[in-house]
């Protein structure tokens, strides 16, 4: 008798310890997804950053070339 009871303890335990390996498991893989998203999201907005800043410089080097070229001509 207690040894089966003793057995359905060990066994509702095992279940307890494997239920919330799972949710650990489940928990990690969620905050992996959310990792990845937010990697994407970082790496989307630097490719914008510098698409911003080569944008910049092709109409800065433009109105500076020409002020310089204004200048020789005079």
């Amino acid at each position: 008798m207690n040894e089966q009871k003793r057995e359905e303890y060990l066994a509702r335990k095992e279940e307890d310890r494997m239920l919330r390996q799972d949710r650990w498991r489940l928990t990690a893989g969620l905050a992996d997804f959310m990792a990845v998203v937010g990697g994407v999201a970082v790496c989307l907005i630097l490719v914008l950053l510098i698409f911003s800043l080569v944008n910049w410089l092709r109409q800065d080097a433009t109105s500076t070339f020409k002020v310089f070229i204004d200048m020789f001509r005079q």
